[in-house]
């Protein structure tokens, strides 16, 4: 018998959703009937989910995911692991997939800030300021080497903290990472409504990342994802 395949997977759009009761309830019947567990979040402005399966169950979860809200260009985050990652499933209806007092759209995301790890690495061998948008707790964990700690403790208070540093003219490049970029795309914003032009965000997040370059020596420490692991 063949050993079974447990897979991970996360991945969020900002994307307007109505009728979000309803599409809870469809939602947690196709995946609770295929014993997927892990943390599903609807809100007005989009969808954030994070999920732990059977492979081919998570695939299907997948496509059924985008069907039913008709999502396009994703980013996922897939890794296989040995034991289930999530102990229940929970879907949620909150104001925002990620808490920030506004709604993002969209049309405010821009494309070409999000760069790959290759171009991640260019830009931490540069003079880019490198900012961890994760709270004080992630960062003592492990971050980016020479990134700037907001030291956060409530993610809303983000533009308040950025406020406080002595930052780099704003026509300088400013780098952006989290754990796996949702919270950057907030951010970003912030950043843009505070004067600063030339922002980039590392896509997929350090989880991306890390996969990409396990060994990296500009990763220093560990990175705490929210199941139950801990990626190195």
């Amino acid at each position: 018998m063949s050993e079974k395949i447990i897979s991970v997977l996360s991945f969020y759009k900002f994307i307007k959703l109505q009728s979000l009761e309803i599409l809870k309830k469809e939602i947690w019947r196709f995946m609770s009937q295929r014993n997927i567990q892990g943390t599903i979040i609807l809100s007005p402005e989009g969808v954030n989910i994070n999920i732990c399966g059977d492979r081919i169950k998570i695939e299907e979860s997948k496509k059924f995911l985008l069907r039913r809200l008709k999502i396009h260009k994703v980013f996922f985050n897939e890794d296989k692991v040995s034991e289930v990652a999530f102990t229940k499933l929970k879907v949620k209806i909150k104001k925002e997939i990620i808490k920030l007092g506004f709604h993002l759209q969209q049309n405010q995301i821009i494309d070409h800030e999000h760069v790959d790890s290759s171009g991640w690495d260019k830009l931490m061998s540069s003079d880019t300021t490198i900012i961890d948008t994760r709270n004080k707790f992630e960062y003592l964990m492990g971050s980016f080497k020479n990134s700037i700690n907001l030291d956060l403790y409530n993610f809303s208070d983000l533009e308040n903290k950025i406020n406080k540093l002595s930052l780099p003219a704003k026509s300088k490049d400013i780098g952006i990472f989290c754990t796996g970029g949702i919270r950057c795309e907030k951010a970003s914003l912030v950043l843009r409504k505070l004067g600063y032009k030339k922002i980039y965000q590392l896509r997929g997040g350090i989880i991306n990342y890390l996969r990409d370059k396990p060994n990296s020596t500009n990763w220093q420490g560990e990175c705490f994802v929210f199941d139950d692991r801990i990626t190195y």
